[in-house]
C-alpha cells in the first residue's frame, strides 16, 4: 500500500473521490486544501472510508505550507489543485495568467521538489499529473487556462525522462470537461473582469457560444476518478491516460479542423 499526497481535495472534486477511493483500498491518504475552513468538511468525507488518512491545509503557492510536506513519507503525489481563469488573450490583465502558471506550473514544480528527495532515497515513486484535454486542444477564450496544461505536458515528458534513473514514474491524466462544477466556474471568471465596453462589447454572443460546446459533453467524476486510481496502483503505468476515450481518439481531428 502506498502513502498518496493528493491536493485540492474540495468537496465535489476529483481528488476528494480519489482520495476516497484509495482510503477505501487501503492506502494511506494525505488529502490536502486550500484553506483551513475545509480541512474539517473533508475530514467527514473521508471518514466513511476509513481511518488511515491525514488532512491539511495544504495551500501549494504558500512557501510556509509546503514545509509540511518534509515530515511526510509520501509515495506517490498527485497533482490535482489546480486554478482556472478564461477570457480573450487580446485584452485579459496579464497579472491574471501570472496567476494561473503560479499556481497550475510553478507550485507544481515547487511540490515535486520537496518530495523528490525521499522518493529517491528509496530508489521508487510516482508524481500523477492532472492535466487537461485542454492542454492538447486549444479551446477559444479558455487560453488563460489552458496554457498551464500545455506547460505541464512539458513538463511531465521532462521528467519521466530525467528521472528514470532513480527509479520514478511520471504519469498524465488528461480528463475532458468533468461535472465537477470547475469548468463551469472558468468560464464565468471572465466576467470578473470583461469590459462591457471592450473589445468583444459587439461579439459577446460569439464567446458564449464557445463557453457552451465543452459543458454539453461533460462526464461523471467516477469516469475520471477510477482512471487516477488506476494510475496510482498499476506496477507498470501508462505514460497517459485520457477520459473519455473517444476525445483522445478524435485528437488529431479536432487539431486539423478545430
Amino acid at each position: 500500500m502506498a502513502n498518496v499526497l493528493i491536493t485540492g481535495c474540495r468537496r465535489g472534486g476529483i481528488g476528494l473521490e480519489v482520495g476516497c477511493k484509495l482510503l477505501k483500498r487501503g492506502h494511506k491518504v494525505y488529502a490536502t486544501v486550500q484553506f483551513e475552513n475545509s480541512v474539517d468538511d473533508v475530514r467527514t468525507v473521508l471518514k466513511p472510508y476509513g481511518e488511515n488518512f491525514v488532512v491539511e491545509k495544504l495551500d501549494i503557492t504558500d512557501t510556509n505550507d509546503l514545509v509540511k510536506v518534509d515530515d511526510w513519507n509520501i509515495d506517490v503525489l498527485i497533482h490535482n489543485a489546480a486554478l482556472g481563469d478564461s477570457g480573450p488573450l487580446a485584452e485579459i490583465p496579464p497579472e491574471r495568467i501570472r496567476a494561473t502558471f503560479e499556481t497550475n506550473v510553478v507550485s507544481a514544480v515547487r511540490l515535486t521538489q520537496k518530495v523528490l528527495p525521499k522518493m529517491i532515497a528509496k530508489g521508487d515513486g510516482r508524481i500523477v499529473f492532472m492535466g487537461s484535454m485542454g492542454g492538447l486542444i486549444p479551446t477559444p477564450f479558455y487560453a488563460p487556462y489552458n496554457v498551464t496544461k500545455f506547460a505541464l505536458e512539458c513538463i511531465a515528458f521532462n521528467l519521466r525522462t530525467e528521472l528514470k534513473p532513480f527509479g520514478i514514474k511520471v504519469v498524465m491524466i488528461n480528463p475532458g470537461a468533468t461535472d465537477t462544477g470547475f469548468d463551469k466556474r472558468n468560464f464565468d471568471r471572465k466576467y470578473e473582469w470583461m469590459n462591457v465596453n471592450g473589445l468583444y462589447k459587439d461579439h459577446m454572443g460569439y464567446i458564449r457560444k464557445y463557453d457552451e460546446r465543452p459543458l454539453k459533453y461533460s462526464q461523471k467524476i467516477s469516469n475520471v476518478s477510477k482512471i487516477v486510481v488506476k494510475a496510482v496502483e498499476a506496477r507498470h503505468p501508462r505514460r497517459r491516460y485520457v477520459a473519455p476515450l473517444y476525445q483522445w481518439i478524435m485528437l488529431p481531428i479536432m487539431r486539423r479542423f478545430g
